[in-house]
């Protein structure tokens, strides 16, 4: 004990330092900060424990093709370190001693010792960036919601009212994206054979409309000072979620139902917009939020049918997507002729058949896939990064691809349609000229129901 405080004491200057520095003191003070500390806590045990069983930064997902980055770091897979069983234990074991941290950090807040909690909440959220900017296909807009909010919790004075706004702005900025038929007309649900659970297929246009009302224009009144109006858009969010979960499971309500339980519900206490200079963290965090939803509109002329930019911002139940895609490989010399027809689902993405005949000294292999749930977001780069790799095969002379997108049961529409795509590269920023949009896209067929999820 005594080796202990010993050691307090030569790291107390530091630890004064840091207190005043990320104003430890308004944790220490307010319940409602503490609390959302908790909440925050929470759904890095959540996160973590899926990705936990992902394996998407593994060294063997980069070697087996099935690591995707992002179109601004498309060599990420070149910092990947960490194997997964039966090739390692290195990726299970980092996440267990995370699950230590965890724990660590609820013995600290136990104590009352905020500025180690501090500390360690702060390592957590560098690992969950530093995963974040590694992997494309790991990210979702609940992680946005997560790291925003803890990032306000740790490093922003005026905690309370920041964390509070922040949350408002980022479910205003999430309609953004149901401006379109898929929520205005209900199409994201009656284009599928299982509808809008629990209630008649009628009242789905007026319920997704409904559910835009509440972000546009009620999520506002989660701060207002008038109670009926506060406590009835408090009851409105609570009750959306928990009816969000029949479709995204516990992920999505885990990370906005807590912050709206502590921060609107039974403790929720009025207050007032904070200026001056202490108060620009908080300002910069706002107008981010909002700079980072607007990229995500200005790159494509059409995001949620390119798909260019749609991770940039709040991108959630956008559209009801279908997709068919076929990959033909040309290499030299010839081999014996090959054919199969079926059913391959991997994930999302189901493989219908794949032919190998050869002409002229030359074998071709076309392949063919199909999008298996509506959660597939058909992004053609996507399709591209994994193709590409085969370019640099023995023997292969190029890689052709012909992408068709569907969305809400509208027309398949052919927005790739390359004879080689070795020659391509994406722009993480801007529009593709590769990828078209109508009416060069041209319709090219009608799809079947879709299923919201296998």
């Amino acid at each position: 004990m005594t080796n202990l405080k010993s050691i307090e004491e030569y790291f107390r200057p530091f630890t004064a330092q840091y207190h005043r520095l990320f104003s430890i003191r308004e944790i220490e003070t307010e319940t409602t900060v503490q609390w959302m500390f908790g909440a925050m806590l929470f759904y890095f045990f959540v996160s973590f424990s899926i990705w936990m069983g992902e394996k998407n930064i593994t060294v063997e997902a980069a070697q087996n093709g099935s690591a995707i980055c992002w179109p601004f770091f498309q060599n990420c897979t070149h910092f990947y370190f960490l194997h997964a069983f039966p090739y390692g234990y290195s990726y299970t074991a980092l996440y267990m001693f995370f699950y230590g941290v965890m724990c660590l950090i609820v013995y600290c807040m136990w104590q009352k010792k905020w500025v180690y909690a501090h500390i360690l909440l702060l390592l957590l959220l560098l690992w969950k960036i530093f995963v974040m900017l590694l992997s494309f296909n790991i990210v979702g807009p609940y992680d946005y919601y997560h790291i925003i909010l803890t990032s306000v919790l740790l490093f922003v004075p005026y905690k309370e009212y920041f964390l509070k706004l922040s949350f408002v702005v980022m479910y205003f900025m999430s309609v953004t994206v149901k401006f379109t038929p898929a929520w205005e007309l209900g199409t994201y649900f009656t284009s599928m054979r299982s509808g809008l659970p629990l209630f008649p297929s009628w009242s789905t246009v007026f319920l997704t409309n409904f559910v835009i009302f509440i972000q546009v224009i009620d999520c506002w009144f989660l701060m207002s000072k008038n109670w009926i109006l506060q406590r009835g858009s408090f009851f409105l969010a609570a009750a959306f979620h928990l009816f969000s979960g029949l479709l995204v499971f516990y992920n999505y309500p885990s990370i906005a139902l807590p912050p709206i339980l502590i921060l609107f519900g039974p403790m929720y206490r009025y207050t007032s917009a904070p200026f001056g200079r202490k108060a620009i963290a908080g300002w910069m965090v706002i107008l981010l939020i909002a700079l980072f939803q607007l990229l995500g509109f200005v790159i494509s002329p059409d995001r949620f049918l390119t798909l260019e930019g749609h991770r940039y911002g709040m991108f959630m139940f956008e559209a009801n997507h279908q997709c068919t895609f076929t990959i033909n490989t040309y290499s030299k010399g010839t081999a014996p002729p090959e054919s199969w027809s079926g059913l391959n689902c991997k994930s999302l993405v189901c493989m219908t058949s794949s032919v190998s005949t050869s002409k002229n000294g030359e074998t071709v292999r076309t392949m063919t896939f199909e999008s298996a749930s509506s959660w597939y977001r058909c992004d053609p780069y996507e399709t591209w990064f994994l193709a590409k790799p085969d370019c640099n095969a023995p023997g292969v002379e190029r890689v052709s691809l012909q992408f068709d997108h569907s969305i809400n049961g509208g027309p398949f529409y052919r927005i790739v349609d390359e004879p080689n795509i070795c020659n391509l590269t994406y722009n993480a920023f801007s529009h593709n000229s590769w990828i078209k949009v109508p009416p060069e896209a041209k319709a090219v067929g009608y799809p079947v129901q879709n299923y919201y999820s296998l």
